[in-house]
């Protein structure tokens, strides 16, 4: 949308005021700063605008979404790591279906391009076995 708008250099660098004394540009620039922030804002989810409504410039406002989503997609990765690590077998489960489980994690993390290798995906399946 920022591209189609022709606004996308306002998240690739901060833009410089333009001398006070042209009114005309400074009120075209805070109307593309305006704009920008308003597209930023519509693409982003309720809970996280808290988080980039107080950003004065689109590029802040970038720079932290940016942040946002990085973080949160590591502690994603972490936690199907934790996940995929702590399945094991129910009591009164059958081994297809904990395989359905186990499987069903490994792809989620395919997803999320962490790939294991096979010889500790084994081992994971294995230890998530009871001993019987």
């Amino acid at each position: 949308m920022l591209e189609n708008n022709r606004l996308k250099e306002f998240i690739d660098r901060v833009i410089p005021k333009p001398p006070t004394s042209d009114a005309k540009d400074l009120a075209e620039l805070r109307k593309c700063v305006v704009k920008a922030r308003r597209i930023i804002l519509e693409g982003i989810r309720d809970h996280i605008v808290l988080n980039l409504h107080s950003k004065e410039t689109p590029f802040a406002m970038w720079k932290a979404s940016t942040y946002l989503f990085q973080n949160n997609s590591d502690h994603k990765k972490m936690a199907m790591k934790k996940k995929l690590k702590n399945i094991n077998i129910e009591k009164g489960d059958s081994i297809p279906n904990y395989m359905t489980k186990f499987t069903q994690c490994q792809d989620e993390l395919g997803s999320v391009s962490v790939t294991i290798a096979e010889g500790d995906l084994v081992s994971l399946e294995l230890l998530g076995l009871p001993k019987s």
